[in-house]
């Protein structure tokens, strides 16, 4: 179990901070963040909350125990926190939904995940009910769709790449499903649980307009080699997450992970120091996501985006 205690080290870190202008009682709280495994979403998340807990809780002790060797371990270290801590952040999809089968001692709250009432954390996003709040990456399927259209207009048929038991996998196949079904877009799915597979499994897909992945770690880990199935059949490569388009998928669409984490500092600041009903702290989504797009895979592909969507793009060069 890796804890980390009183070290600001970017995304690696520990302080004790409360904040300025809230009263002094506020100095004896303390919380717990949790997340599992090595991913890249937790840290750049904490990236974003750690400075921003900084800035308006100066004195609220963290502790931090990440990269928690499996899922179990983390629940251990969530249910000894729960008797020791006034809040506890659990990050990611299993986190949340986790907190959905529980009913935990104390405030927690949850980020780098998928949508949480699809997760069944909670039932409703701006009234959260219960003891759980905090931030999602979820983006509606119908914008996601919207600009996909609006880069492949010609796209009749699309197949979706997922991960086999990720708490996000379920989740995202439906949206995309559904969203394909109203506009009329062929629907395929490859749903694999390990590289060997999803690159069989691909592979024998065979011609669509376009391949997208989902937020699902298999998948946005393994682009390489999924692009010597893709480029020689022309097929373009969109993404869920931002991180699959440096190593070569074509554009992609999410919500900016240290936003998201300045805001869930908002959330905690506002529960356990202001003293806000969970409920009339909603969980909160990244409204202006970023579109991300590699202009040399573009290129490659003999594709050409609208000029206005390339100027609002970050690009990949």
């Amino acid at each position: 179990m890796k804890k980390l205690s009183y070290i600001f080290l970017v995304g690696l870190v520990c302080w004790s901070f409360v904040a300025a202008g809230v009263d002094g009682a506020a100095q004896a709280k303390e919380i717990a963040v949790i997340w599992d495994t090595k991913t890249a979403m937790p840290q750049n998340v904490t990236m974003g909350f750690l400075p921003k807990l900084r800035e308006l809780a100066p004195d609220l002790k963290v502790n931090l125990f990440r990269e928690l060797k499996d899922f179990e371990e983390a629940k251990r270290v969530f249910h000894e926190c729960e008797s020791k801590m006034d809040g506890i952040v659990f990050l990611r999809s299993s986190g949340a939904e986790y907190l959905g089968k529980i009913n935990p001692k104390v405030p927690c709250f949850i980020g780098a995940c998928n949508n949480p009432v699809e997760l069944g954390t909670i039932n409703n996003l701006n009234a959260p009910e219960g003891m759980v709040t905090g931030v999602t990456y979820y983006i509606p399927y119908a914008q996601r769709l919207d600009i996909i259209l609006s880069l492949f207009p010609a796209t009749k048929s699309i197949a979706l790449l997922v991960e086999k038991g990720h708490p996000s996998g379920p989740i995202e196949q439906a949206g995309t499903q559904a969203e394909c079904k109203a506009r009329g877009i062929a629907y395929r799915e490859v749903v694999a649980t390990s590289l060997d597979e999803l690159v069989r499994e691909t592979r024998a897909l065979g011609k669509v307009d376009l391949i997208i992945l989902t937020n699902t770690r298999l998948v946005m880990d393994n682009v390489v080699s999924l692009l010597p199935i893709a480029t020689p059949m022309g097929i373009p490569i969109f993404s869920y997450a931002d991180r699959p388009v440096k190593a070569g998928a074509v554009a992609g669409i999410a919500a900016d992970d240290r936003k998201l984490g300045a805001m869930l500092a908002e959330s905690v600041v506002d529960v356990l120091l202001k003293g806000k009903p969970v409920s009339q702290v909603p969980v909160k989504t990244d409204t202006t996501p970023q579109l991300t797009i590699n202009e040399p895979m573009m290129q490659s592909l003999g594709l050409r985006f609208p000029e206005a969507v390339m100027k609002n793009a970050a690009i990949v060069r």
